[in-house]
């Protein structure tokens, strides 16, 4: 993929051009979550005072800390995951706070080693060596070197959640941070070459850069219960997984279109599927919204298809802890939007 400017021959410019004094008519997303449960953790009070104090101590530059403060990850936890205890919320709080920070200062992080050209490549393989050694996973005995300043985020949410998880619980995290990592590659090469992925491109790197599936696969540890191992092969799981992520990009990517349009940044759904069907703006939308409520049938469908499941396999034990997984993925795609 060559690198080229936004020009007027860019597909970037050519949809920039065509949005450019439309307005944007976004209906209340509401009646498609109604069905799920929109809940605030009572810890929230007490998270975010714990947080708040961490924040002072351990992210020393101002406009970081700032940052960290307004985006209040606290509320994001307590409301994605309104059931979880305390511990499990400040680990998931720390886990965010370092997908929302660790590579804000990728461009004043440490050169690295000569010969290497692509510094973002680097700084995120460095990053994986990092997070595989606190997830107990690397047979290295000396802490790798964190390749930007808040990469060491990470270890605060590593050690309580490797205390409390299997080895095969960590090794399916670390999997999907390696998914995260080589998203965001691809998507950098397209934002590069000022290109529009096609609707398909954007979901095969998509599904990885909004980190949803790192989410995911914490899940479990968030629901406090645990699941069998080999239900997470079933179609249904994958289902579950593929919809929870689909929901959240689509939400945010409706959310956040009018500001990336304001920044000159149109990679996302709006502006690739305007780009690839050559519908109008309402169209799209309404489109959009549609799919939507189909991701939220199909999401409910494999719900109870995996409960039944857990039940007749694990009998009331597995049923309850099968409600509680299928439940965060509900409480994420409301908690997002209200977030959001």
């Amino acid at each position: 993929m060559s690198v080229m400017t936004h020009t007027q021959e860019t597909p970037v410019a050519r949809i920039a051009a065509l949005i450019h004094g439309q307005s944007l008519r976004l209906p209340s997303l509401q009646p498609v979550l109604s069905n799920w449960p929109t809940l605030l953790s009572p810890h929230y009070a007490e998270l975010k005072k714990k947080v708040g104090m961490k924040i002072d101590e351990w992210i020393s530059d101002e406009r970081v800390r700032r940052k960290a403060q307004i985006i209040d990850l606290p509320l994001f936890s307590s409301i994605w995951y309104p059931h979880a205890t305390l511990d499990r919320l400040e680990m998931i709080t720390w886990y965010s706070m370092w997908i929302f920070l660790w590579d804000d200062v990728i461009e004043d992080s440490a050169t690295p080693a000569s010969g290497i050209t692509d510094k973002v490549s680097w700084i995120h393989h460095q990053a994986l060596k990092y997070m595989e050694y606190h997830l107990g996973l690397s047979s290295s005995l000396e802490e790798p070197i964190p390749p930007t300043k808040y990469c060491t985020l990470f270890r605060y949410a590593a050690e309580p959640f490797r205390k409390a998880s299997s080895l095969l619980q960590r090794i399916r995290f670390y999997e999907e941070l390696k998914v995260y990592m080589d998203g965001c590659e691809v998507e950098q090469e397209f934002v590069r070459a000022g290109e529009l992925p096609s609707w398909r491109e954007y979901w095969s790197h998509r599904l990885g850069t909004s980190s949803v599936h790192t989410y995911s696969a914490l899940g479990e540890y968030m629901s406090g219960g645990n699941i069998p191992p080999e239900m997470f092969d079933t179609p249904e799981l994958k289902e579950l997984w593929v919809g929870i992520n689909r929901h959240i990009v689509t939400v945010n990517d409706l959310i956040s279109f009018k500001k990336e349009v304001d920044k000159s940044s149109f990679h996302s759904l709006v502006p690739i599927v305007m780009n690839e069907t050559g519908a109008n703006l309402d169209t799209v939308v309404d489109s959009l919204v549609d799919t939507l409520r189909n991701i939220g049938d199909s999401m409910n469908r494999a719900g109870d298809r995996l409960i039944a499941l857990a039940e007749n396999n694990h009998g009331a034990q597995g049923r309850q802890n099968m409600e509680q997984y299928v439940r965060c993925f509900q409480t994420s795609a409301t908690g997002n939007y209200w977030w959001s």
